[in-house]
């Protein structure tokens, strides 16, 4: 058995070997690298769940397998842990054009400027501009990242609908529209408009688990 506790170059030999080499490489790439991957994968794809993220986690080895199958991990070119997040970068990526049939990269900064049309018109408006200038919406974002993947099937189409697409804003009628489009299911206005409902709901009350609603009055 491989020493645990073997160093990245030790692990780039194995990935340059042969085929049981490159095993015992991959392996140790999972063992080392698999919580950084995961944390791209969902700094990435934000609306992915635990079994979404498992998938593209495998993409991701198997991506790396391929690579080194066929020679072209270079390790003097590119170091590995370089070489292991671009590949789990690109994957996230890839899953978010699948998903949401994008012809462009997806902008993870959108996520803030959609949160910000959510909330616009509630009391959680003033919040918001105050976390802006006072720099604190990196907070606000990630607490909006922890909830999102936890965010019920209906709930989660409606969001990635709004980050997707932002700076459009689409109406009730729109939603619709995009729910057919996107995911084939026809879904009546009060679906849409009790599912959007919640997905405001629980970004206020996350908000006020993290300790935010004090900036706001009720």
């Amino acid at each position: 058995m491989a020493n645990m506790n073997v160093d990245l170059e030790t692990i780039e030999i194995y990935l340059i070997g042969d085929e049981k080499e490159i095993a015992e490489g991959i392996r140790l790439i999972h063992s080392h690298f698999r919580d950084k991957i995961v944390g791209i994968i969902r700094k990435k794809a934000l609306s992915a769940n635990e079994h979404d993220l498992r998938d593209i986690y495998q993409n991701v080895i198997l991506s790396i397998l391929e690579c080194c199958r066929r020679g072209k991990y270079n390790p003097d070119a590119q170091k590995l842990e370089s070489f292991v997040y671009t590949i789990a970068y690109r994957r996230a990526v890839d899953w978010i054009r699948e998903k949401c049939g994008l012809q462009e990269e997806y902008n993870s900064d959108l996520l803030v400027d959609a949160t910000q049309e959510i909330i616009a018109g509630s009391k959680y408006n003033e919040y918001w501009q105050k976390a802006q200038v006072e720099e604190k919406r990196s907070l606000v974002l990630e607490t909006i990242r922890k909830l999102i993947p936890k965010l019920r099937h209906r709930q989660r189409q409606i969001a990635e609908v709004i980050i997707q697409d932002f700076p459009t804003l689409y109406e009730i009628s729109d939603i619709k529209k995009q729910l057919l489009k996107r995911y084939g299911e026809d879904v009546t206005t009060v679906g849409v408009k009790r599912a959007r409902q919640e997905v405001i709901n629980k970004i206020k009350e996350s908000l006020e688990r993290s300790g935010y609603g004090g900036y706001v009055d009720d």
